[in-house]
């Protein structure tokens, strides 16, 4: 008789082993089986564009992949990013915008505005979508004619001359045209100090 319980009891233990391990197979598999996530290299300034060599795909749980991240480096490559990026973090959908989003949703009430200017004024024709920079005429006045301004386009004219496309507001517009008239190889782009990036954020 006692042979017998002995036997059931083993019996309903392993039963009750084997669903326990079922379930929590089943509610493990998720942190257990692996998928590939996207994640900065480096530390990634606010208004970069992203470029191949800045984020690299690496192994996290699969859960992870349920939140609103990215998922292959394909995807974050040409983006701009609206946030500082830490190294080996995961890339949140809402901290990448396109740049031309960016321009055109920030600030309804910005003014975009072309001018011509000589590469080695403006960077040494370094600038890039998304940069925030500020626009000189020295020889008319000393302060900038436009601060933190983003630069929405930058091509390279047949003359030579770049053509730097900038989001302002109306007045900043009217006195980069009126300046450009008036001496077209006076004008000086610079990139706006980073500090002010940072604090326009918080």
């Amino acid at each position: 008789m006692n042979r017998r319980v002995t036997l059931l009891i083993a019996t309903l233990a392993l039963l009750v082993g084997a669903m326990s391990a079922c379930g929590l197979y089943r509610h493990a598999a998720p942190y257990t089986e692996s998928t590939n996530l996207v994640v900065p290299v480096r530390e990634i300034a606010p208004y970069t564009i992203i470029t191949p060599d800045m984020v690299q795909e690496r192994a996290f749980p699969q859960a992870m992949a349920q939140a609103q991240v990215y998922r292959s480096v394909d995807e974050v490559v040409g983006n701009l990013a609206t946030t500082t990026l830490v190294p080996e973090q995961l890339i949140y959908v809402h901290q990448l915008v396109a740049p031309q989003q960016f321009h055109l949703t920030r600030d309804e009430t910005l003014e975009a505005v072309s001018f011509p200017i000589k590469p080695e004024q403006a960077v040494g024709a370094q600038l890039r979508i998304g940069q925030r920079v500020n626009v000189y005429h020295p020889t008319a006045q000393s302060n900038a004619i436009g601060s933190e301004l983003v630069v929405s386009d930058v091509r390279a004219a047949s003359d030579g001359y770049l053509t730097v496309t900038v989001a302002a507001p109306p007045d900043v517009v009217r006195g980069i045209i009126q300046s450009g008239a008036n001496a077209r190889d006076s004008l000086w782009v610079t990139l706006a100090p980073m500090q002010a990036h940072v604090t326009a954020q918080r």
